[in-house]
């Protein structure tokens, strides 16, 4: 007969052994599938941060273009996104600055802030995700701010946006952009130019075009409805989208009392159009 004792160590090896290759096994498969485990986050994480880099410049380059065409929309209607007193003329809408002594001029305060609205309003249809295919919602309307230097015109937006989806997202926010263009110099011109016509009944041709030649723009000026002047300025030296920048601006003024000139231009008999250039 077998020793109880020596059966019972047997026993004792055979369920240690099979406990050290179980334990051994649940080490082996927990550090397999943890592995697994990371390599899908890696994964994962790789293929977000893909989706990130896909979406911050495709937003940026909606900035980019949304900002140049704000500038050149807003200045041409003299700084305002809807001018309240306008005239159509051409092309144009003509904010009227001066009307039979009320005024109603921007500042290039008031102009960056239109820019910014326009802005604002144009983004979110520019950057369609939708149909771009990019998982990628917006957390709210973005929020932008213009600084206006003498070369440069600085553009930052606040845009909370959310990448991926329900498993992995990542959220991005800020962005910004930059116009080498100065508007600051055309906005002086044309205030200077503005200054000296509300306050006068004739207009002078040679004065005009001395005022165009020294400030480098070119200036057309014609009557339009409701009896405005309008004025058209191109700064060939300000370029956007290879287009010069354009300020308009209209003037209406007093009636002639009776027995006064009807005239506007100086030495004409009746009111007409005319050309000034720096060339």
């Amino acid at each position: 007969m077998l020793n109880p004792k020596k059966g019972q160590v047997t026993i004792f090896i055979i369920v240690g052994i099979i406990l050290v290759v179980a334990i051994t096994m649940g080490i082996i498969l927990r550090k397999d599938i943890a592995q697994k485990i990371q390599d899908v986050k890696i994964s994962q994480s790789t293929a977000l941060q893909q989706e990130v880099d896909l979406a911050r410049p495709f937003v940026e380059d909606c900035l980019q273009s949304s900002a140049e065409n704000a500038v050149l929309k807003v200045v041409a209607k003299g700084g305002y996104n809807a001018p309240r007193n306008s005239v159509e003329y051409d092309y144009y809408t003509v904010p009227i600055y001066f009307n039979k002594g009320k005024e109603t001029v921007p500042s290039m305060q008031n102009i960056a802030s239109e820019i910014a609205l326009a802005i604002k309003n144009e983004v979110p249809s520019c950057a369609n995700f939708k149909a771009a295919g990019m998982p990628v919602k917006a957390v709210k309307r973005p929020e932008v701010s213009i600084s206006v230097g003498k070369k440069i015109i600085t553009v930052d937006m606040e845009w909370p946006l959310t990448v991926g989806n329900e498993q992995e997202s990542a959220t991005i926010s800020e962005f910004s952009a930059s116009i080498p263009a100065d508007i600051e110099s055309p906005y002086e011109y044309t205030m200077a130019l503005y200054n000296q016509q509300k306050a006068i009944k004739v207009l002078s041709l040679i004065d005009l075009a001395r005022l165009a030649k020294q400030n480098n723009f070119i200036l057309h000026f014609d009557m339009a409805d409701n009896d405005a002047m309008v004025y058209l300025l191109t700064f060939n030296r300000t370029i956007i989208q290879r287009q010069p920048l354009v300020y308009t601006f209209g003037i209406i003024r007093e009636k002639p009392k009776a027995g006064e000139s009807t005239s506007l231009l100086s030495g004409a008999g009746v009111s007409g159009t005319a050309e000034t250039s720096s060339s």
